[in-house]
């Protein structure tokens, strides 16, 4: 590896080169570039996201012993040498810690070096050239030896959004989805959407309600302009789910905040069953609110502090009382009905067998009776 002045004597040689006329190349070429097209700069720490790497194979022919291959990273716009930093392989580079170049002592004819070159202080629209070129051993360029590849890399101010959200809860950044809790993300500056759901199950008997952002809107889907570094909190409130388990209808089941107070009542103490039964008078009677197997009150209403899933089981007791009666007046009636029936068609025999003892005699009976 040369020392720090040859570096140094290198560099302007390649500035040199890049201010040269353009000749065809002879003994290098310059394949497999790869570069980051668009990156974002961020401002507080004063370098790109992700960081500007170019990555190229640099080919070469015809060397002579102790020739070199100098390859380097230029600004067009300026024509300087870009800072950065250059390393290669199989073989290593001299380079140094300023410059986006690299001086390769050269031990074949013929070969190739895989070279990558770390940019620093972008622009925002950087033109940029790759030159390679072949030095002899008092490197001086060779005749013909200088190929270069150009290329733009467009760079924009980078701010960072962090967003914190509950863990169950995932946040959409510009169409993407992300997972929940603490996120960081670099951008551009602008406006970006974020969107987050307003309802989050946790599960069956549990849930997460949006209500606001630390910044004060209550919109779950809303655009952030980005003109700084931004912190946003979604706030949501737990809630938990209280059940009724009653043969009669009960106002008051449903979603509540952890926290509040739900109340529970029944219209009346006693309702009318369903169906046939309830047609005909049968009746629910209350007996009270239950609470596992624990009886909490018999009160019409029942208020509770929603601490957590809640299972309320209301105990009815049920009324036949009025089927009955209608059931006994029924049988009472086809029982009356059925003797009445009976008397008649027992009257009417009677009746029958009386006029036929009594029926007068005919003429042919009393002709049979003279004879």
């Amino acid at each position: 590896m040369r020392k720090q002045p040859v570096v140094v004597c290198v560099i302007a040689i390649l500035l040199f080169l890049v201010k040269a006329p353009n000749a065809m190349a002879q003994t290098t070429t310059i394949t497999g570039v790869s570069y980051t097209k668009t990156a974002l700069f961020e401002i507080d720490t004063q370098s790109p996201n992700p960081p500007l790497t170019v990555n190229a194979t640099i080919g070469y022919g015809d060397a002579k012993a102790g020739d070199y291959l100098i390859v380097g990273i230029f600004d067009l716009d300026s024509g300087n040498l870009v800072a950065g930093l250059g390393s290669s392989s199989p073989q290593s580079c001299s380079t140094t810690s300023q410059s986006a170049g690299c001086l390769v002592p050269l031990s074949n004819e013929q070969g190739s070096e895989r070279m990558q070159f770390s940019l620093e202080h972008p622009q925002v629209v950087w033109n940029l050239a790759l030159i390679a070129a072949l030095l002899d051993n008092a490197t001086h360029p060779v005749p013909n030896s200088y190929s270069d590849y150009t290329f733009t890399i467009s760079v924009k101010s980078a701010l960072t959004l962090s967003i914190n959200v509950p863990v169950s809860v995932p946040v959409n950044v510009d169409g993407v989805n992300g997972s929940g809790g603490s996120i960081q993300l670099v951008l551009a500056a602008g406006n970006h959407t974020v969107s987050v759901p307003q309802l989050v199950s946790v599960n069956n008997v549990t849930r997460l309600r949006f209500l606001d952002w630390s910044d004060g809107s209550t919109a779950p889907n809303r655009t952030v302009e980005l003109n700084y570094d931004v912190k946003l909190n979604a706030n949501y409130a737990t809630q938990y789910y209280l059940d009724v388990v009653s043969p009669v209808n009960v106002t008051g089941a449903g979603w509540y905040d952890a926290g509040t107070t739900a109340t529970l009542s029944i219209p009346s103490k006693t309702q009318r069953m369903g169906g046939i039964m309830g047609i005909i008078g049968a009746r629910w009677v209350f007996q009270d609110w239950f609470e596992s197997t624990t009886e909490i009150s018999r009160s019409s209403t029942q208020s509770f502090t929603m601490t957590s899933p809640e299972t309320i089981n209301v105990q009815w007791a049920p009324d036949y009382t009025t089927p009955l009666v209608i059931l006994g007046m029924v049988i009472l009636l086809s029982g009356g009905t059925l003797y009445v029936r009976r008397s008649k068609s027992i009257t009417a025999k009677t009746r029958s067998r009386v006029r036929r003892r009594t029926k007068r005699p005919t003429s042919s009976d009393r002709s049979r009776k003279r004879k």
